[in-house]
């Protein structure tokens, strides 16, 4: 797709997300003819190179080729000191760095990086997996790091949720459509519901996932993303720009009314330790105390271990006034709008309709429209690649947004609530549905 000649540096690149994520995705776009100007790829790992054999004789035969294996360890100087002479080599070209390691190493590979490249002249770009911090300060020490040898224009932070169609046909279905732009608001929302449930549990990230937990590791980032993309306003202008700028308006005006934690039975035992407070599960009630959302609720919802996989945001407008309840004699539900972006790419407008009785009043009948999101991408991350390539940060997140996402959970970090606990394959934890049921609602899990 791009034209220019680049380089790409997977730094972690036989690690799960580039064995599972990131190389599948590239060897995709590449049998597709995307990947126009691609030199090579470039795999640095602490791992033995059989490893990384496993991962390469997967791939387009083509892009196999191209990708090359470097023993490396991201603390170290000497290994850099031997990178450099490879980048001293790749004149002109643009050097796309991806750090798919832990989050802990981050400030050593940057801080490392830059040294290594400050004599260079090349383009270069960084791509940083979440988490991004593990609080504002952390957050904001981390953007420090980064302004000090990038500039923000050179920072990819990826959220993947954002590289999903339903999402960005969030974006899509209120500004292309004047009737539904028209009744974005609280003059006809009631409230909206943001679920992102997994059926599974912490699977051999255990050690990891206990100094995360539910709120660093969903609701900070993926939950207020998807917060974010249905409650901004319209873009001055269809651009990278002034599309987070609106983010970033939406996010500043946000704060949690409350929130609720809890851990499944048997986390204790699939971490390997006797005592641990952190959460696999929160819901939350969260404001965004602007003009066009005053008063209007959003529910987040997002836990493991739970029956079934769902990943959606579901719009719920007013009820009808009673007089006319009364005329007829029975209560309609409220029109729905579902966006779900797991198990399946989908819209679903739910609405009222009369039935065939003859008559001329009748109760109404709930009837629902769907539409199945086509798309030429298996994976969001084919999505987030080629941004990447071709330079748009659309559906990246900027230091002011990521420090905004931040604050509006912090309070609630490290707090000493003990969560409550909910067995293994539930749909919702009853506690979850107090929670609604506290303001007269259920949860749509559709």
């Amino acid at each position: 797709m791009a034209n220019k000649s680049f380089s790409l540096f997977i730094f972690g690149g036989t690690g799960d997300l580039a064995k599972k994520k990131l190389f599948p995705s590239l060897s995709r776009l590449y049998s597709k003819g995307y990947l126009q100007g691609l030199d090579k790829v470039y795999s640095l790992a602490r791992s033995k190179r059989e490893d990384w054999e496993q991962v390469v004789c997967q791939l387009d035969r083509g892009l196999g080729k191209l990708c090359n294996f470097i023993p490396f360890d991201v603390k170290e100087w000497k290994y850099y000191s031997e990178l450099e002479k490879l980048i001293s080599q790749l004149k002109g070209q643009e050097l796309i760095f991806f750090l798919s390691i832990s989050p802990y190493l981050y400030e050593d590979t940057i801080r490392n990086l830059g040294r290594l490249l400050r004599n260079h002249p090349n383009p270069r770009k960084i791509v940083i997996e979440k988490p991004f911090g593990f609080d504002l300060k952390s957050a904001k020490k981390l953007n420090d790091l980064l302004h000090r040898y990038f500039i923000e224009e050179e920072i990819y932070r990826i959220d993947h949720f954002l590289g999903k169609d339903t999402v960005q046909n969030i974006f899509s279905l209120r500004f292309s459509n004047t009737i539904f732009e028209g009744i974005w608001n609280r003059n006809f929302i009631d409230h909206v519901q943001i679920l992102a449930l997994e059926s599974v549990n912490v699977e051999g990230r255990g050690e990891f996932y206990n100094k995360v937990g539910a709120i660093r590791d969903m609701l900070q980032n993926h939950m207020l993303q998807m917060l974010a993309f249905t409650a901004m306003e319209p873009p001055a202008y269809f651009s990278e720009k002034f599309i987070r700028d609106e983010k970033v308006k939406v996010l500043r005006s946000t704060r949690i009314e409350k929130l609720k934690k809890g851990q499944y039975e048997g986390y204790l035992e699939d971490v390997g330790t006797q005592y641990s407070n952190t959460e696999t599960f929160v819901c939350a009630k969260v404001m965004v105390e602007n003009f066009r959302w005053y008063g209007v609720p959003f529910y987040l919802m997002t836990g493991k271990a739970l029956k079934k996989k769902l990943t959606q945001v579901t719009v719920v407008f007013k009820e009808i006034p009673q007089s006319f309840v009364r005329l007829l004699d029975c209560k309609p539900h409220q029109n729905r709008i579902t966006f779900q972006m797991a198990p399946q790419s989908k819209l679903t407008i739910t609405f009222e309709l009369r039935p065939p009785t003859g008559g001329f009043i009748a109760c109404p009948v709930e009837t629902s429209m769907e539409y199945t999101f086509p798309s030429e991408f298996e994976e969001a991350y084919e999505v987030l690649l080629l941004d990447v390539i071709e330079g748009d940060q659309s559906l990246f997140i900027r230091s002011d947004e990521i420090e905004a996402l931040w604050e509006v959970v912090q309070t609630y970090l490290d707090t000493e609530d003990k969560p409550f606990i909910y067995p293994r394959g539930i749909e919702v934890p009853e506690q979850a549905v107090d929670f609604l049921q506290e303001d007269g609602i259920f949860w749509y899990l559709q």
